[in-house]
């Protein structure tokens, strides 16, 4: 009666593939109106108050590997937080007299904050916390109590190691890997073969705060951004993020940027974290320090590339929640161009590939190619125009585009609408050349100055042919308000250790504790 006996199963087989088609066009149209409502209520609403007294302390921890234009003002904004008790931990990849001496000058101009400094020098593990904490107590019997005060102590916690079982259930987002089966050397810590995380050690093992602050070294901070998250990280939350965005800059390679995290990323991140996926990007997240002692510290995630997402899914593990915070973190790199952030796109889609399969997916739902299938498929069910579908399609993605990153920017944009639209339309044709290379491309990346092979959940293999030097000394600093001035005067009443006011200290071991006494004078390294 209906005809069926003139369908072949080819087609029946169409049908079904083109019904599915519209059912994913469905979805990327929710997902757009999911993104908008979430992003105008995430970024626009106004902040709760909370009694500053109350809120507990934060170490916000800064990796270094360079200098760019920006890094100084950048690095300036996060001493001029309003947030009562806080201290920030530069890390220093490897020795480097100009960047330490821009911190130096940061840290003269600020006396009043917290602030401590981090050199590591070589590639070579930092020891454990006891035996940290055991050179420690030994130096300061050797200088004295005077000194005593200016050494931060590390507390030593017995850490309950939980076994995670081989088989892992396969989210949206990635899958989730064995953390604690990774090889070991023969001191019983991990291989570390992330540069961050080997940067970050030993700022994170002096960390006094129970909250720690990860944020790149080229984030700039609005004075009551560290206050939102605090007052994010409620009860039930164990980790807090930002949401990655970029400043005004100049040149079109900057426009391109803002495009691309503020339309497509911006859409992604909001949707899939609203529906409680974890999409973590590690670039600025706001911690609790215990979830990451319960597995070992940094040191458990040191294998992988993709550290934020595996921190993120172990917080997630022990019953945390993850919360998006009200602003989008601020990128203000010096040196950016069209290339470097090609780059850095296929380097993220590679981690993707590795974390999830639905990596490879990807394409499809970009504007124009969906664009293509809408109206080939609408004109096989429907006989519908599939140029006027495809044309109305394109038109209404890129408006509701053009007002996800109005809603990201939170007022004017820094280009005009005409300018928007060709950022727009490089940014999606380029995407498809981005998941060309990253889907064809060996299994490589080039990150921190470094080629890394990756493997099955962002493992990583460093295949630098450089050799490696011998283990070398590394420089601790400490510095605050109240323990320079308490040294200053016991200093100054010694005549016979007045040389001393700017001595180093040094340790068996890897590292070297340096125990500035004045903030005028700079530390000798050695």
């Amino acid at each position: 009666m209906f005809g069926i006996n003139n369908i072949s199963t080819f087609d029946i087989i169409l049908h079904i593939c083109c019904y599915l088609l519209i059912a994913g066009w469905g979805l990327l149209a929710t997902f757009h109106i999911l993104g908008l409502f979430y992003g105008l209520y995430k970024f626009h609403r106004k902040p709760s108050h909370s009694n500053l007294k109350e809120l507990p302390g934060v170490s916000i921890i800064k990796p270094l590997t360079g200098i760019d234009a920006n890094l100084y003002e950048n690095l300036k904004t996060f001493f001029n937080l309003k947030y009562p008790r806080y201290e920030v931990l530069f890390c220093v990849q490897e020795h480097d007299n100009e960047l330490i001496d821009l911190l130096e000058r940061l840290r003269e101009q600020y006396p009043h904050v917290e602030s401590q400094l981090f050199v590591v020098k070589g590639n070579f593990l930092i020891e454990t916390e006891l035996d940290v904490a055991e050179q420690e107590t030994d130096i300061a019997e050797e200088q004295g109590n005077d000194l005593t005060p200016l050494v931060t102590r590390i507390k030593t916690k017995q850490i309950q190691r939980k076994r995670i079982s081989l088989w892992k259930r396969i989210l949206c987002c990635g899958s989730h890997k064995l953390l604690s089966g990774d090889k070991s050397s023969k001191n019983g810590t991990m291989d570390i073969k992330n540069p961050k995380i080997f940067n970050m050690l030993p700022a994170y093992e002096k960390a006094q705060y129970p909250y720690i602050l990860i944020s790149d070294s080229g984030l700039m901070m609005h004075e009551n951004t560290l206050y939102d998250m605090v007052i994010s990280m409620t009860d039930n939350v164990g980790l807090v993020h930002q949401m990655p965005f970029t400043c005004d800059r100049k040149g079109f390679a900057a426009s391109v940027e803002k495009v691309y995290f503020g339309t497509q990323h911006a859409r992604m991140y909001m949707t899939i974290n609203l529906i409680g996926i974890n999409c973590v990007t590690g670039m600025s997240c706001l911690i609790r320090k215990e979830c990451i002692d319960r597995v070992g510290g940094l040191r458990a995630f040191g294998h992988y590339i993709a550290e934020d997402y595996y921190i993120a899914y172990e917080v997630a593990k022990q019953g945390w929640k993850l919360r998006v915070a009200s602003t989008p973190a601020q990128q203000n790199s010096g040196e950016y161009s069209v290339s470097s952030w090609t780059e850095r796109m296929i380097r993220w889609c590679k981690l993707r590939m590795r974390l999830s399969p639905l990596a490879y997916l990807e394409p499809l739902q970009e504007c124009f190619s969906s664009a293509v299938l809408a109206g080939i498929v609408t004109n096989y069910l429907f006989e519908w125009n599939a140029l006027v579908v495809a044309a109305c399609h394109i038109l209404i993605w890129f408006i509701l585009d053009y007002l996800m990153l109005r809603i990201t920017q939170g007022g004017p944009l820094p280009f005009s609408k005409f300018e928007f639209a060709i950022a727009w339309l490089v940014r999606e044709f380029s995407s498809f050349y981005i998941y060309f290379k990253a889907f064809t491309g060996p299994s490589t990346v080039n990150w921190r100055g470094k080629e890394y092979r990756l493997g099955s959940g962002t493992r990583a293999e460093e295949l630098s042919t450089i050799p490696l030097p011998p283990p070398a000394p590394s420089l601790v600093e400490s510095s605050s308000s109240s323990v320079s001035s308490s040294v200053s005067s016991s200093s100054s009443s010694s005549t016979s250790s007045s040389s001393s006011s700017n001595s180093s200290l040094s340790v068996a071991g890897p590292y070297l504790l340096s125990s500035s006494l004045s903030t005028k004078q700079p530390s000798q390294i050695v």
